[in-house]
């Protein structure tokens, strides 16, 4: 007989009934091992993180970690993991159970320092080698937009990830041992993803739009100035128009 969840436990397990995710898999990384038996890739996952994401790396070509801000996380118990079950593990599901992210990230995180700092990972076992790039950059694709209007980031990683870092090409940054995206808070380090030119110019305006929504009271003139420069751009290359 299984003893009823305690403490910690007992909240994880009562917020993530409330969601179409695993029962009992909802765990911060602090109480993690409890669950390595019954989820094998929570112990994979977290020695990828503590050996490759929060560590530095001479093919990124910066100095510092992988992910900046992730050790961090780590170090205050701020990262937390759930396992979500498939059964098509096409894109259209990897929408339709990652618009459940952002409302369960911000239960979690419901302290703003939290917020800003925290990290949810969530897990898909079910889907195999064949399906992670349809499911996980397949649904990427179509969600991304929505966590950025949320304030949120969203990222994309499985084994066969071809997604490369922004300094060298050659390295694929988000490759992970098993399916999962990433949740956290938009920070103003993000510009240099959502400000990308070869980004549809609809698509452009949306995402800095939205960055200057969340965090316009963070940045200096300076970088709003250069957003608002975007903008601008962008809107001309999608009406054909020159900016005066």
């Amino acid at each position: 007989m299984v003893s009823p969840p305690t403490g910690m436990a007992q909240v994880a397990h009562a917020v993530v009934e409330r969601y179409p995710f695993e029962n009992g898999s909802l765990t911060d990384i602090n109480n993690a091992s409890a669950l390595f038996a019954r989820y094998p890739t929570y112990r994979s996952c977290l020695r990828w993180l503590d050996e490759f994401v929060a560590a530095p790396h001479p093919d990124i070509k910066r100095p510092g970690d992988v992910c900046t801000r992730l050790r961090y996380a780590m170090q205050r118990n701020l990262v937390w993991l759930v396992t979500i079950r498939t059964q098509r593990s096409d894109r259209d599901e990897a929408v339709e159970k990652g618009l459940y992210l952002p409302a369960l990230f911000r239960e979690i995180f419901n302290e703003q320092t939290d917020f800003r700092s925290g990290t949810l990972l969530a897990f898909f076992p079910d889907v195999q080698p064949a399906e992670a790039a349809g499911f996980i950059d397949g649904g990427h694709r179509v969600l991304r937009m929505e966590f950025v209007r949320r304030g949120l980031m969203l990222g994309e990683f499985h084994p066969s990830s071809t997604v490369a870092s922004v300094r060298n090409p050659d390295f694929q940054v988000m490759r992970a041992p098993a399916p999962m995206y990433a949740v956290r808070a938009m920070t103003p380090h993000d510009l240099m993803f959502l400000d990308r030119p070869e980004t549809p110019p609809a698509e452009r305006v949306e995402y800095l739009r939205h960055f200057l929504e969340h965090l316009g009271e963070q940045i200096s003139p300076a970088i709003r100035d250069r957003v608002a420069r975007s903008i601008a751009d962008a809107e001309s290359g999608a009406t054909g128009r020159v900016p005066c």
